[in-house]
């Protein structure tokens, strides 16, 4: 197997630091940053979750979302919350000049939605901003 692609690695660098200081939040279970077309860039996550189908699955729900806003005619797409019986998933673009990537952030049962969301994007933005340097 091939090393990665020394931009990865230099996104993964960008990158993972940000998301050990969000996994540190009492209510996130973690978080993974990830292409527009599913392949991992930086993650913090348990041992049982699988970074791979995490990332695809990511991938696939953002464009659908994407696709049901212009359809539904309410702009583009800024979130996708998924509300579960354990927890939620938030999934989110992080801009930048480079390429579009993608956050996923792994959430408990006592997670608040406003602190949480709250989290992710100030950890997008903290990402974005380092990328973009």
């Amino acid at each position: 197997m091939s090393a990665a692609p020394k931009n990865d690695d230099l996104d993964r660098a960008a990158c993972q630091p940000h998301l050990e200081a969000l996994a540190r939040n009492k209510e996130v279970l973690g978080a993974l940053i990830s292409t527009v077309d599913g392949f991992e860039i930086a993650a913090q996550v348990r041992a049982t979750t699988s970074i791979k189908k995490l990332a695809a699955m990511t991938s696939s729900l953002l464009a659908l979302a994407e696709a049901t806003s212009q359809e539904g005619e309410v702009g583009n797409c800024i979130d996708v919350v998924i509300e579960a019986s354990e927890g939620m998933v938030l999934m989110m673009d992080v801009p930048n000049d480079n390429r579009k990537l993608l956050l996923t952030v792994l959430c408990n049962k006592a997670a608040t939605l406003g602190s949480v969301l709250w989290a992710a994007r100030n950890t997008r933005t903290a990402i974005a901003s380092d990328m973009n340097r």
